[in-house]
């Protein structure tokens, strides 16, 4: 933790109550006392630190502007680090000054009150998950630079340049985290998934599209579609000004309850096995509704804006490549192997054959 107090008797008050409060929570802290506003900014600046919670008084120095230097810290780590901030003071909250789950104030003038802004940033479990994915990053990247790389240095020095061996490491241990067992030391593929992980929330900005993007109409919320149409068509190769797909297939999506109807009744009234049961043939690839023809639904779990819809393969329809941008949102992209497994499931559905069954008697020797 980062604190920032330039009354030497706050600080060292501070420094000496604060752990008290982390370690009665089961929380271990290392705090980093500042006595100046330009040596807390340094510290917020330099590359080689990372804190997982900031606690700093405002500035009332010389400066005209004296909540200059704290609210430049806020805004420094607003624009691309994750750390959530306590500020506060014995005069009044600063005008500029916006309080969120991130950014809290407390009144130093108001007994406990910096303690209580703490906890209720700790009861969120934001400087914890700041940790657990510091942590786990380096763990997943670490292992992989030993485990990986020290085997494959030589071929790989020699076959690749150091934009995509960074590349290389970054998908690497992206990949390896998604995968971390919580509290483990070793790295497990975990059991259960959830909703959230078929995501990537919100949609990645890029000037294309992808498979499995989940577009939505921006006059109306209940027009959304997935993408089928595969990257390589969306993606603007070098030298050339658009894609090579000028219209892009899309899947509609079906609100979950108008395709399962009284099947979820149904299901409610079951005892928990039999709606598990349920649950895991709805959400299979494809999902098993019950609607003919077999094979119809794939299902999109809720998730924020996105409610529990399922895609229809039987509702199909192709826009304009131009138009998307206009017309659509972009809300989340499809992780894989999601969006490969709603692709492989609409080829199966429209590359099925149907035959006639083969009549029992005629093949009646092959049990003589």
């Amino acid at each position: 933790m980062l604190l920032v107090e330039d009354d030497g008797q706050y600080l060292e008050q501070f420094t000496r109550d604060f752990p008290g409060l982390f370690e009665s929570r089961g929380i271990n802290v290392n705090i980093d006392g500042q006595s100046t506003f330009e040596d807390g900014l340094r510290a917020v600046r330099n590359p080689h630190i990372r804190y997982d919670l900031i606690v700093s008084d405002t500035y009332r120095g010389e400066q005209a502007n004296h909540d200059v230097a704290v609210l430049e810290m806020i805004r420094e780590y607003k624009n691309g680090k994750f750390t959530p901030i306590v500020v506060f003071s014995s005069g009044p909250c600063p005008a500029d000054l916006e309080t969120s789950a991130f950014v809290s104030w407390a009144d130093k003038g108001t007994d406990q009150d910096i303690e209580r802004a703490i906890n209720e940033i700790l009861d969120i479990g934001l400087p914890q998950l700041a940790r657990t994915l510091h942590d786990d990053l380096d763990k997943a990247a670490g292992s992989f630079l030993w485990g990986f790389l020290e085997k494959k240095w030589e071929e790989l020095k020699s076959n690749i340049d150091k934009e995509q061996l960074e590349r290389i490491i970054r998908r690497r241990a992206a990949l390896t985290i998604s995968d971390l067992m919580p509290g483990s030391d070793t790295h497990m593929a975990v059991s259960n998934r959830y909703g959230l992980e078929y995501y990537i929330y919100p949609s990645l900005d890029h000037n294309y599209y992808n498979l499995g993007d989940i577009i939505r109409h921006k006059e109306n919320d209940t027009d959304i579609r997935v993408i089928l149409t595969p990257h390589c068509y969306l993606f603007t190769q070098p030298g050339q000004q658009v894609p090579r797909a000028d219209h892009v297939l899309t899947v509609k999506t079906i609100p979950a309850e108008d395709v399962l109807g009284e099947k979820i009744a149904n299901a409610k009234g079951a005892e928990q096995d039999g709606q598990h049961k349920k649950l895991k043939q709805w959400a299979k690839s494809p999902a098993q509704t019950g609607r003919q023809p077999e094979g119809r639904h794939w299902y999109l779990p809720k998730f924020l804006d996105i409610p529990h819809l399922f895609c229809d393969f039987l509702q199909l329809e192709s826009i304009e490549y131009l138009s998307l941008g206009k017309n659509y949102d972009s809300l989340a992209t499809l992780t894989p192997p999601y969006a490969e497994a709603l692709q492989e499931c609409f080829s199966s559905f429209y590359g099925s054959v149907g035959i006639p069954d083969i009549a029992p008697e005629s093949i009646q020797d092959l049990l003589e």
